[in-house]
Formats: structure tokens, C-alpha cells, sequence
């Protein structure tokens, strides 16, 4: 018994580990729930290796006392492991190494306004510049002394439902600090505030303020009840951007999956008076946006050449049908729809190993953003990296995020020498 034990996770852990590199779960005949644990397994074992592994070290030293290893099946499995092990070790190291990719992509396609841009965090250039307490322990970036998180501040209230949003910014009294909302992921029906803490502190020492927020979920609202709550919590923010210390000319949208869906249409919807019921005459203007892994297209998983059924499914509880009986809802969130050429700078970063979202999504938003000519775009395909690579700040968080942060500031430069200008 302790032998087929011990070949069924030994056989386990060889396929959760093909599975870092080439989801097993493919979209087009697998269910809800064989992506998401497709996609979960690939992102915790890839991203979070040293868990992994002390893991299994663990699980190795219970079979041990059943003198697993007095047998050659014993010292075989073994083998498979370390070789698992070594072969997830050389994943991180493309990731290590990415950063120095990652440059050269954005000077390619921002030239000088990338090269001008500064910024005072880099990626670690070391293992002993790795920050391993962060990775082994995510909740330290809430415990950074240089910064404050006002937690669970309401921006609004309907019936006995209240939104609320959290607060990340540097300690001390300062005015006009441009400004993230960000936009949590979860599919439209479920999600955190806390995501993107990682990033959202480390801007904050660099003198901005992130205004993390909720919405209402699906399937209780359909869209765009979701989008319209993301506008009150701007307004909100721009209402009281004194108290807090915003400039409420500059702020970037950012989020994640569905939160870089949303992300995107509160940077290209800007001041449409159908997003803002009650509120019409409030100012949604956005400054930029950072969408990473997010959602663009809404038809095509309808289509049978490019059938997405576990997609699908959502987007009728999120849109409350299908685009036959649901047109304009399906219209209104697509966010190619509202492309315009006054819409702000975006950046894409999508995971060539996303299990849940095709890197075409973002190719094609992409061509699209280019073709009307948006200024100061870009899109990063990165390579062994999952979907949500930036929740935990990981060694993949910590070598991807200082790029985001640098386009960040990059904007934020280029507005300010344009205001002066005018």
C-alpha cells in the first residue's frame, strides 16, 4: 500500500510539474474547474518553488519511515523528484534572467521616454539580492515603515452593501502624489483588495497613492453595474483627493484578469454619461492604464473556431446571457469598442503559460491600440510565466514588477512635461 502511495505521487508531482510549463487543462474541451486547478497548481508550484520543495522534502522523510528507499522503486522516485525539482530551479532562472529582456522589449517600443524614466527600485541582479522574506513570508510588504495602508475606507453604500476601498501611500503630509486605482481580478464574481500589495507599496515609497477597490459581484449585478461602481469609487477618490494627498489630474487604472478588463474600460470610457448614472457630470478622466493578463475579448468564446465553453459560461452569468439575446451588454464590454485616439498610454503584460487568458487577447488589443495611433504603449509576453504572477511578491513578482513601476513614473514624467508645456 505504502508503494502505490508513494508511485501515485511521485506520478502526480511529475505531471503538476509538465504542467507549470504547458497547462494539461486545455480550454477548448476542458471544464471550469479542471482550468482553474489547472492554472492554480501551475501557479503555486512554479512561483512558489522553495514551498514546494520543503514540501516534498517533508512528504519524502514520512515515506522514509516506512523504508521506502531499502527498495529500488524507492531511490527511482526519489530520482524523478530531484530531476522535478532541478527542472522547476531552471524555470526560475529564465525568470531571474528576465528583466534583461524585458528592457530591451520596452526600449524597442518607447525609446528615449523609457530610457528617461527613473526609477529607485530595480530587480534583484543576485541570488543575494533576492528578497526570500517577502517570497517566504508575502504579508511583510503591509510592514513597511516608510509608508501607511488605510484599510476599509467607504466610497459607497446601497442598501446594507458597502464598498470599500484601501489606501496605500507614503508617510508624512504631501500634495498633489499621482495615483493607482487598482482593480482586483476574480473573474468578475470574487477577488481581494490585497492583490497587488507588492506593487502597491513599493509605489508608495516612491511618493504615490494606490486607492485599492471593490465592486459589486456577479451573479447578483450583470454588467456594467461592475464598471459603473469602479467610477464611484473614482469619483470618490477625486472628491477627496486633498485629504489624501492625490493629484486628482494624474491617476493610472491597474488590475489584474478581470480587473485589467475593468482596468481598460475606465480608461477608455472616460466621462461616458451611461457608465456614470446619478453622476454624469463627474470628472472619470484617467491619466494611463496597466492591464496585466487581463480579458479583451468577449465574443470569440461563443464562435466554434475558437470555442472557450468554461469562459462562456461566465460571461453569461457576468453579462446575464449570451451576445445573441445580450448584444449591447457584450458591446459595452468589450473594450476594443471604445478605443478612441485620445485614449491614455496602456501597457499589457499577459504569460505566454496563462492557463486561463490566450496571449492573442492581448496581441490583438494591442494591434488595435497601435493602429489608432495611442501613444507610448507597449505589451510584454512573458515567457514561463502563469496568470496572477504578481499576488505573492515571488522571485517572478519581483522581477517583473520594477518594470511596471518604471512605466508608472515614465507617464507620470511625460505629463508633467507636457502640462508644462501648455
Amino acid at each position: 500500500m505504502v508503494t502505490i502511495l508513494f508511485l501515485a505521487w511521485t506520478l502526480g508531482s511529475v505531471l503538476l510539474t509538465l504542467n507549470v510549463f504547458s497547462p494539461l487543462a486545455k480550454r477548448k474541451i476542458s471544464s471550469f474547474p479542471a482550468i482553474l486547478f489547472s492554472y492554480s497548481a501551475g501557479w503555486l508550484i512554479g512561483d512558489l518553488l522553495p514551498q514546494w520543495i520543503l514540501l516534498n522534502i517533508g512528504i519524502l522523510l514520512f515515506f522514509s519511515f516506512y523504508d521506502i528507499f531499502s527498495h529500488p522503486i524507492g531511490w527511482g522516485g526519489l530520482a524523478v523528484h530531484l530531476i522535478g525539482w532541478c527542472v522547476l530551479i531552471l524555470r526560475l532562472w529564465v525568470i531571474f534572467n528576465l528583466p534583461q529582456r524585458l528592457e530591451k522589449k520596452m526600449e524597442q517600443q518607447l525609446g528615449n521616454s523609457w530610457n528617461n524614466a527613473s526609477s529607485n527600485f530595480r530587480p534583484p541582479g543576485s541570488m543575494q539580492e533576492i528578497n526570500w522574506h517577502s517570497w517566504l513570508n508575502p504579508n511583510v510588504v503591509f510592514d513597511d515603515p516608510r509608508i501607511e495602508i488605510i484599510v476599509d475606507q467607504e466610497f459607497y453604500q446601497e442598501n446594507d452593501l458597502k464598498l470599500k476601498l484601501d489606501i496605500y501611500r507614503p508617510k508624512g503630509s504631501k500634495k498633489f502624489l499621482p495615483g493607482i486605482l487598482q482593480i482586483h481580478g476574480g473573474g468578475w464574481i470574487s477577488g481581494s483588495k490585497k492583490q497587488a500589495a507588492l506593487l502597491m507599496s513599493q509605489m508608495a515609497v516612491q511618493g504615490w497613492v494606490s486607492f485599492s477597490v471593490t465592486h459589486k459581484l456577479s451573479p447578483e449585478i450583470v454588467f456594467p453595474e461592475h464598471l459603473i461602481d469602479i467610477k464611484r469609487s473614482l469619483q470618490w477618490i477625486k472628491k477627496n483627493a486633498d485629504k489624501y494627498g492625490v493629484d486628482p489630474e494624474f491617476i493610472v487604472t491597474m488590475g489584474g484578469s478581470a480587473g485589467g478588463h475593468l482596468a481598460s474600460l475606465m480608461a477608455l470610457t472616460q466621462n461616458q454619461p451611461e457608465f456614470q448614472p446619478g453622476f454624469e457630470i463627474s470628472d472619470t478622466s484617467i491619466q494611463g492604464c496597466v492591464s496585466l493578463y487581463g480579458v479583451y475579448e468577449f465574443i470569440e468564446p461563443f464562435n466554434d473556431e475558437s470555442i472557450y465553453p468554461a469562459k462562456a459560461k461566465l460571461l453569461k452569468i457576468v453579462c446575464g446571457g449570451i451576445p445573441d439575446t445580450k448584444p449591447e451588454s457584450y458591446y459595452q464590454i468589450t473594450p476594443a469598442n471604445w478605443i478612441s485616439n485620445d485614449s491614455p498610454p496602456f501597457l499589457l503584460i499577459q504569460g505566454d503559460t496563462d492557463a486561463l487568458i490566450s496571449t492573442n487577447e492581448a496581441k490583438k488589443f494591442f494591434h488595435i491600440l497601435k493602429s489608432r495611433n495611442i501613444q507610448d504603449c507597449a505589451i510584454l509576453n512573458l515567457p514561463l510565466v502563469e496568470h496572477a504572477f504578481d499576488i505573492f511578491p515571488t522571485l517572478t513578482a519581483q522581477c517583473i514588477v520594477p518594470t511596471i513601476e518604471r512605466y508608472l513614473i515614465m507617464i507620470h514624467e511625460n505629463y508633467i512635461l507636457k502640462k508644462g508645456a501648455r
